[in-house]
């Protein structure tokens, strides 16, 4: 992606990531954890999703903001060429 620096590939894969993520809690996806060893595992999807909504929204906005003719852009390419 010629033109692109390394901060624009850097929230763009970010942004992917929590996208997915909330799409995977969106659709029955769950995430539990046990406060203490032995102890009840409690259900914090809702939590989670929210939060990574919030964080999609902020990751969203700062794309607009630093790249505002590449910001509603999706990059149907790899990000990266290589490893």
């Amino acid at each position: 992606m010629a033109g692109h620096d390394d901060r624009y590939v850097e929230i763009t894969t970010r942004l992917r990531s929590v996208r997915s993520f909330c799409d995977f809690l969106s659709q029955g996806g769950t995430v539990r954890v046990a406060l203490s060893d032995g102890g009840p595992y409690k259900d914090i999807t809702a939590v989670l999703l929210e939060r990574n909504r919030r964080e999609a929204e902020a990751l969203a906005r700062t794309r607009r903001y630093l790249y505002p003719d590449l910001a509603d852009e999706e990059v149907a390419t790899p990000l990266y060429s290589h490893h």
